[in-house]
């Protein structure tokens, strides 16, 4: 009996000292250079890569070899930068987020969706003293009506507002029905009980006639170059901007509509999954717009004067640029810091503006940098309603 006593007491103290050696033994090092590599290669997104080395911790001992490798598989100079270091050097997830854009906006991380990177703008100063009804809310409610005119002309439409609010209409919105579908070419406030001609410029080439002399809204804008075009340039730079984008995304409508790559069930596909992924990043309550990045470069900047209009208007403001994205080459994000967005930014903000249309309730100014073409929508009291910065 007590040697059974013994040998159990024996075995009890080889397994204790054996676990102690186990959990004292070093834990296996992680190859962080591969394990990254691998990473890459799944092509995770920068955000995510840069998120894993913070974890592990910067691979000091990273070889020219490595380097290379590392390049070959993909990774941005920034990742490289961040194994080496320990520091970002300006990459989302490195520190340099949120920072202030002005003494106005501050700029928050960005989500990151395929080749889109979308940083959220959040504001530090007063909304707008005014309510604005969107052309959504306003068709959905049938307080306007937007109809050809009694001789239909291509550039100009007619909108009613009969409802109890101010519209306000963005520089992009498509609009479709009537002889052919148009695009909004410029920032408009639309007041109670006016009736007003509108500047459009066509988007559907091939298409005069219908029935119905009558537009709605198609849920969704224009992208970067369409919207440059209708704002900026001649009809003909709108229809050469629509056929480019429908070959990119391989529509090839009877009529040339813009609606053509829309329509397509596998891009309505990827714009909802895309939808899913970034809507959700823009939900502070002070947000008031966005910083959009495709394939590492800085696409458009767009800010509103309320977080109640950018909140209405930001999934139709996405559904173009996610369009921009998936007919674009561009596979990665690799979001830039905070120092190319401030300059690409205050580039912009600082130059001439120049009067560009003067609606009855607004002014519209176009201001152009070497990096960009931005307008500013300001009321009649001298109120910011929308700044927009589209890249060249």
């Amino acid at each position: 009996m007590n040697n059974r006593w013994l040998m159990s007491a024996t075995y009890v103290l080889l397994a204790g000292a054996l676990v102690a050696m186990t959990s004292c033994a070093p834990a296996k090092e992680v190859d962080v250079v591969r394990e990254v590599t691998k990473l890459v290669k799944a092509q995770v997104g920068e955000d995510v890569v840069i998120a894993y080395i913070e974890k592990q911790g910067a691979h000091a001992a990273l070889s020219a070899d490595d380097i290379v490798d590392l390049k070959k598989a993909g990774a941005s100079d920034k990742v490289l930068v961040m194994l080496m270091t320990g520091k970002g050097g300006g990459a989302a997830g490195s520190g340099d987020f949120p920072f202030d854009l002005d003494q106005q906006y501050r700029v928050g991380k960005p989500v990151i969706s395929g080749a889109m990177a979308v940083y959220p703008i959040i504001r530090k100063g007063p909304d707008l003293k005014t309510e604005y009804q969107t052309l959504d809310e306003a068709t959905k409610d049938k307080a306007i009506v937007i109809k050809e005119l009694s001789d239909a002309s291509v550039p100009v439409v007619v909108i009613i507002n009969s409802g109890k609010l101010p519209v306000y209409i963005s520089a992009g919105e498509i609009i479709i029905g009537g002889k052919q579908d148009r695009v909004i070419s410029h920032d408009i406030i639309i007041h109670p009980g006016r009736e007003m001609r509108v500047d459009v410029k066509c988007v559907e080439h091939g298409r005069w006639q219908g029935g119905r002399a009558e537009f709605e809204s198609a849920g969704y804008m224009a992208g970067n170059a369409s919207r440059k075009a209708a704002q900026f340039k001649a009809q003909g730079d709108v229809w050469n901007e629509v056929a480019q984008q429908n070959a990119a995304a391989k529509a090839a409508p009877g009529t040339g509509t813009y609606r053509a790559a829309f329509s397509k069930p596998e891009i309505k596909e990827a714009t909802d999954n895309y939808i899913k992924e970034i809507l959700p990043k823009l939900e502070d309550r002070n947000c008031v717009g966005m910083v959009v990045v495709i394939g590492g470069k800085i696409h458009a900047i767009e800010i509103f004067g309320s977080p109640s209009l950018f909140g209405k208007l930001k999934e139709k403001l996405l559904k173009g640029f996610i369009l921009d994205a998936m007919t674009s080459k561009e596979t990665k994000a690799d979001p830039p810091g905070k120092d190319k967005i401030i300059e690409f930014y205050k580039s912009t903000q600082s130059a001439k503006a120049q009067e560009l249309k003067k609606y009855d309730k607004n002014t519209n100014y176009k201001q152009e940098s070497s990096k960009a073409v931005g307008n500013e929508c300001r009321d009649e009291d001298g109120e910011v309603l929308h700044r927009s910065y589209l890249a060249h």
